[in-house]
């Protein structure tokens, strides 16, 4: 995905609510979005909006130091929603087709996303996004690569809308699939890293790996060689929200991207209106990317 003019304003703000979290001194928070800023004005619109963020993330690391101000955030989101857990796998319990209403779920819970939102109920985001329409979704295409396929790569996104990926989880473990799930190396934003998982108590079953990167997105040339690897050898991909689909997007493979399209640039190249669910299957035109590298 190529970054459009909308992409520079919103990396800005997500940098800026991450120093605000951090409580940075403001000449230091000062100094970072001047250089951050810099960068993106001389940035390329060919390139994809996942490496720009790379670069402002490293400025902010250098500038304002390790840490996780999105930390108590993540821990709210993973609370609230293991508290509907019991609601929500009942709901797709109920539902006349499981995995499909599994699928909704998890993509209405993309909408709790600190990168975009500088704040989020989430149990009132949770229930409004459940109402918005799908968009593009991708269901007999999803149903017939789960027939041929049997072990799934998962690339998580947000804390919070972990929990219902774990619901979706569940269903795939139940269809006999083997799941691994990878998560970022280190924090960003707010999403899932490894300590995050502690608390949303995954299935046994599943693996857990990192991308061997902390950018809020799979961007295959930045993760690890061993991920790559994982990546490469993967039957079907289900790539979380729109920080994995920016990095992913032109990436060709058995990849359904899942989220709530929730800026212009990601619906336009979704090909759904802003605010719609999205299950986007294998696109046509993909070209090999990154995937073997290192």
């Amino acid at each position: 995905m190529r970054t459009y003019p909308e992409c520079i304003p919103c990396i800005l703000q997500a940098s800026l609510n991450a120093g605000r979290l951090a409580q940075a001194e403001e000449g230091k928070l000062w100094q970072a979005l001047k250089e951050a800023a810099a960068v993106s004005a001389k940035w390329e619109k060919e390139e994809p909006p996942i490496a720009l963020g790379a670069a402002v993330a490293r400025i902010l690391r250098e500038r304002l130091g390790e840490g996780d101000p999105f930390s108590p955030a993540k821990r709210e989101g993973n609370m609230k929603l293991l508290a509907l857990y019991p609601e929500l796998k009942a709901r797709v319990h109920a539902a006349s087709d499981p995995l499909d209403e599994a699928l909704h779920l998890a993509a209405a819970a993309n909408a709790l996303d600190l990168g975009v939102y500088r704040e989020i109920d989430f149990v009132k985001t949770l229930e409004r996004a459940l109402s918005s329409p799908k968009g593009r979704w991708d269901l007999p295409e999803l149903k017939q690569r789960l027939t041929q396929a049997r072990r799934i790569l998962y690339l998580a996104d947000n804390a919070g809308e972990i929990v219902a990926d774990r619901i979706l989880i569940e269903e795939l473990l139940e269809l006999g699939k083997e799941v691994i799930l990878a998560v970022r190396a280190g924090p960003i934003l707010n999403d899932v890293t490894l300590a995050d998982l502690a608390e949303v108590d995954l299935p046994k079953e599943v693996k857990v790996i990192t991308t061997g990167s902390d950018l809020p997105g799979v961007f295959l040339p930045l993760c690890s060689p061993e991920f790559r690897q994982e990546f490469a050898g993967a039957e079907l991909v289900v790539s979380k929200g729109m920080g994995n689909f920016e990095g992913l997007s032109a990436e060709r493979g058995p990849i359904f991207f899942l989220l709530q399209a929730k800026c212009f640039p990601v619906a336009k190249e979704a090909g759904v209106e802003v605010g719609q669910l999205v299950l986007l299957g294998p696109r046509e035109g993909a070209k090999k990317g990154h995937g073997k590298q290192g």
